[in-house]
């Protein structure tokens, strides 16, 4: 997972506390600009500065909200959303460095800079290695600045209470980053968890559903395939329900090892399989899984019938389930070990 997936799904997430948080800095800025208009004496230089300040950031939390709002409705523009935040996140924090600066020479402490470091850092999800760039930078920068403006004379008390105000916010960044990244992968697992079958492992009825949705809306061809395990009942009977899932277990991993990744549970004894070959090469397959399944159980015959579809252009999931499911039909009626294409019957004794 890269940084830019981390902050877009934190920007999601917690969209509307984002935009909560623009909303009080464009109004926050509107409100300094009206006051400064009436109260400030453009005379002098800190009073202009201040004031462009101002205006800056009123326009850049603009665009970027827009920006922010933009990419959320049309749910498109991942990689824009993620670099509009990043680049939102270093202009407020500089800015907020150049307001402190302006405020130490007038003998006051860089509360802004303080503030807006602690937003940003609790707030989103910035790599820590960006962030304390970003941190360490604006600091310098606004360290130099008012050295350079020599109003005031900075002491070592300073320094050290700064250092310590970097550390802390870093830590909390850093700490924040990383509790993040954790909720991401348990997420991640668990969502991969409800996709995959408790006793086969390959992934069940509900990922196949998503898989196929996906297929269909992107125009893409395939074959779809069903097959259901023969006297899978007697198997149970037989040899017990630990003998019947273990039974189970070897067709799917098989079937794996066949066809790939793309191997389903469709349920109970049912398994469903997506492949980008042709049917004649999809029921080829199909002759091999029963061919090995036959030489590696020594007990008894484990055998399956398939019904193999190739999905047209227009066909949708309904009917790619229904032709696949009627061709499996015809193989079970035909005998054991069989496969059929929809429309042209093939005995695969």
């Amino acid at each position: 997972m890269s940084n830019k997936e981390l902050l877009r799904l934190n920007l999601k997430r917690s969209w509307r506390g984002y935009e909560a948080f623009m909303i009080l800095i464009a109004a926050l800025e509107c409100m300094m600009m009206v006051y400064g208009a009436v109260h400030f004496d453009f005379r002098e230089l800190r009073r202009k500065l201040y004031f462009s300040c101002y205006v800056l950031l009123f326009v850049c939390t603009v665009v970027a909200f827009c920006i922010n709002r933009f990419c959320l409705k049309s749910e498109k523009h991942d990689k824009l959303m993620a670099y509009n935040a990043y680049l939102y996140s270093a202009v407020l924090i500089f800015w907020s460095a150049a307001i402190s600066a302006l405020d130490l020479t007038s003998g006051g402490y860089p509360v802004t800079y303080m503030t807006i470091m602690a937003a940003v850092g609790s707030m989103l999800a910035i790599p820590p290695v960006m962030y304390v760039g970003i941190a360490l930078l604006s600091s310098g920068s606004m360290i130099a600045l008012v050295l350079f403006m020599g109003v005031v004379n900075l002491r070592t008390p300073f320094y050290i209470n700064h250092l310590i105000f970097l550390l802390v916010v870093i830590a909390v960044e850093v700490r924040n980053y990383h509790s993040m990244y954790n909720q991401y992968m348990l997420d991640k697992r668990l969502e991969e968890l409800a996709g995959i079958d408790g006793l086969t492992q390959v992934a069940n009825r509900r990922s196949l559903d998503n898989y196929m949705t996906q297929l269909i809306e992107e125009g893409t061809e395939f074959t779809f395939s069903l097959l259901d395990v023969d006297n899978f009942k007697s198997i149970n009977d037989t040899y017990g329900h630990r003998e019947g899932d273990l039974s189970l277990i070897r067709i799917a991993n098989t079937l794996t090892d066949i066809f790939g990744q793309n191997v389903f549970r469709y349920g109970g004894d049912e398994f469903a399989v997506i492949s980008f070959e042709d049917s004649q090469s999809v029921a080829e397959k199909f002759l091999q899984l029963n061919l090995r399944l036959k030489e590696e159980v020594t007990e008894y015959v484990l055998q399956t019938c398939s019904g193999v579809y190739h999905r047209r252009e227009q066909d949708d999931d309904r009917q790619v389930f229904e032709f696949a499911d009627s061709a499996l039909y015809e193989a079970k009626q035909n005998g054991k070990a069989c496969t059929v294409i929809y429309g042209d019957s093939i005995d695969r004794r």
